[in-house]
């Protein structure tokens, strides 16, 4: 979604004698010199410096404020360096201003527009609300306002409202929540209007006036909004990558005020927003799918908190459930068949659905094992077919269930292998072994709607189609991801890894290693590259997410795709797992979002970002798509998300 940058201005009406910025006259603070100068700053009645329901807060250091003086852009900041307890706190100023005392003059909390607030030309002042904040736990800066007047506190009330947003569940790599409201008032931009006044403000508390040479509460003179920039919708950015990974996967979530001005119309008297929009986005400001959301008529009160539904994105939950973590034993002997994590496995890689209740487990050198999956949630491993002689299955990757029997790749064997349930050598059988020079390193095998298998060869850069029935001297190349094929790889070799298919034929190709992309191959053998930038991510710090073609980063090692009920595509990237969301035909308008993993290498199970992976290599989804298994060889263990 694109965005339009601009400010929202609060205006606040003033006397007209005001116009002459310059035209005070210089007053000392008792106390101090024209160097260092003091104020004491409190909270109106009612007030708070958030404005909370149900929560005081006050000062905190480093707050600053900005004062009108007779300096020479007429501001002097003054910032605060104690620890508040109850609502009053002394701000000091060590620049040489001097502050202008007098009826006009005013400070704005916070002072964060380096000191920069302009007179109009009608003699008002320019409050500017930042389209840009930073977020902190529970903090929130809306602007706020105060009377100068020599020798008493600074007494502070809010100009404007702030919405509360709460989001669950947020990926490890979003960086900002963005909240926008819609130009409402066509006619005056289709008038040339630059400005013009929205809302009113503080109408029920705060009124200025220029009776009486004061401040004086008159109805006939509420400071208003302007807008002054109508080129696009309004739009504020909270950046909150300062959020951590326990707090986006908790349960409380990650909350967020944004500071609003009331308006932008009237409904029945009371201020409201027709129609706002919020979502979370990555560094490129691609939007995080799922995080969008409208809300209609919001109704934003002066001083007060209005909040929001939390928003609860999809939450991934991982949990191990088979192998001991860290206990490799690549021995077919010594490996154990027991209850879940008590279980010891080699470097199990693939991972295929037997049926409802049960998955194969690929384990290296000579296993097939299965894990019973009971209905309490517990998980038996046992052994399917083992053998002593691991020349007889080496290396064993992915692969797949076709016609009630198991079919996979033996990489490092250059060959198919069959097998039907039973462990006697009659159970197994090689299909197909391929020629050693420049064939090296079947990966995967995949079966289309005709029966057809698919092979991606690895160091052969290509990927082939078989003959039914696994005879004939020579597959067919498919899809060649050679550097013969320039116009696709840009003059290099890729490798292949893992392939899968759609739910229209497209065939699903990721390219590791001197690739790190993902590919479509239509069923007539059209390649279209869908993500990846062609950049490999070193570490979990240089996962990139966004936008699929032009930001997000794959990693080098990239084993394992599995595509959900809705197109999503979900792919093992190392260190952690990714998910691509599409939003048009296709495949276009791809979105790539970590869903698990974080700086950690290890095995933490947890929510999302809390979670930590040491090598992915599998994935495949049960039957009702609910849960996601995974494998990790250099760890020995199979893991699970629960998708809710």
């Amino acid at each position: 979604m694109k965005s339009v940058k601009f400010f929202l201005m609060i205006i606040v009406a003033a006397a007209a004698a005001f116009v002459s910025c310059d035209k005070e006259s210089r007053v000392s603070v008792p106390g101090s010199d024209a160097k260092v100068q003091t104020l004491t700053a409190c909270f109106a009645p009612g007030e708070t410096k958030t404005a909370f329901v149900g929560g005081t807060y006050m000062w905190k250091t480093n707050d600053d404020i900005v004062v009108r003086s007779s300096n020479a852009n007429g501001y002097s900041t003054f910032i605060y360096t104690g620890d508040d307890t109850n609502g009053e706190a002394i701000f000091t100023n060590t620049s040489e201003d001097v502050i202008t005392y007098g009826q006009k003059s005013f400070a704005i909390y916070p002072g964060k527009v380096n000191g920069s607030y302009p007179c109009e030309e009608d003699g008002s002042l320019k409050v500017v609300l930042e389209d840009t904040y930073t977020w902190a736990t529970g903090n929130v800066e809306a602007p706020m306002l105060a009377r100068v007047e020599s020798g008493e506190p600074l007494q502070f009330k809010h100009l404007g409202g702030c919405l509360k947003v709460t989001y669950k569940y947020i990926p490890p790599k979003a960086t900002k929540l963005v909240i926008k409201a819609p130009v409402v008032d066509a006619e005056l931009l289709a008038a040339g209007k630059n400005t013009y006044k929205i809302c009113k403000t503080m109408n029920q508390t705060y009124n200025w006036t220029t009776a009486g040479g004061g401040f004086d509460l008159d109805p006939a003179n509420v400071p208003y909004v302007k807008a002054y920039d109508h080129s696009g919708d309004y739009k504020i950015t909270v950046n909150i990558s300062a959020a951590t990974a326990a707090q986006r996967a908790s349960d409380e979530g990650v909350t967020v005020y944004i500071p609003l001005p009331v308006g932008p119309v009237v409904v029945s008297e009371k201020n409201v927003y027709p129609k706002i929009q919020m979502w979370l986005a990555f560094n490129d400001d691609s939007v995080v799918p799922g995080s969008l959301k409208t809300a209609t008529n919001v109704q934003i009160e002066r001083a007060s908190i209005k909040p929001m539904q939390p928003i609860a994105l999809t939450k991934y939950s991982v949990a191990t459930i088979a192998g001991r973590n860290g206990t490799v034993q690549n021995d077919p002997t010594k490996k154990v068949n027991a209850e879940g994590t008590s279980a010891v496995f080699g470097n199990v890689r693939g991972l295929v659905l037997k049926d409802a209740n049960t998955l194969y487990a690929l384990d290296a050198n000579c296993n097939i094992r299965k894990v019973d999956i009971s209905p309490s949630g517990s998980y038996a491993v046992t052994t399917s077919y083992s053998e002593t002689d691991k020349t007889n299955i080496s290396v064993p990757w992915r692969g797949t269930m076709y016609n009630g029997k198991l079919y996979f790749a033996d990489k490092d064997k250059s060959r198919l292998i069959e097998y039907t349930e039973g462990n006697t050598p009659e159970n197994k059988k090689s299909l197909w072994g391929f020629p050693s020079s420049g064939n090296k390193s079947p990966m995967d095998l995949q079966f289309d709607s005709e029966g057809y298998p698919y092979v991606p060869i690895r160091d052969a850069f290509k990927v082939y189609k078989l003959p039914k029935i696994f005879t004939g001297s020579t597959p067919a190349v498919f899809a060649d991801f050679s550097s013969e094929n320039a116009e696709i790889t840009g003059g290099k070799d890729m490798q292949v890894s893992s392939i899968c298919f759609d739910s229209s034929g497209n065939l699903l190709v990721l390219t590791i290693n001197n690739g790190c992309c993902l590919f479509r191959v239509t069923p007539e053998g059209n390649i279209k590259k869908i993500a990846g930038v062609g950049t490999a991510a070193g570490s979990f710090d240089a996962v990139v997410d966004g936008n699929a073609l032009t930001s997000a980063t794959l990693t080098a090692s990239m084993y394992g795709i599995a595509i959900d009920t809705d197109g999503s595509i979900f792919i093992g990237n190392r260190w952690c797992i990714r998910k691509i969301t599409f939003g048009g035909p296709d495949y276009t308008e791809g979105i790539v979002t970590t869903i698990v993993g974080n700086t950690t290498t290890g095995i933490v199970d947890g929510v999302g970002g809390v979670a930590s992976t040491k090598e992915v290599c599998d994935l495949v989804f049960n039957s009702d798509h609910s849960k996601l298994y995974f494998s990790e060889p250099n760890a020995g263990v199979i893991r699970v998300i629960t998708i809710e």
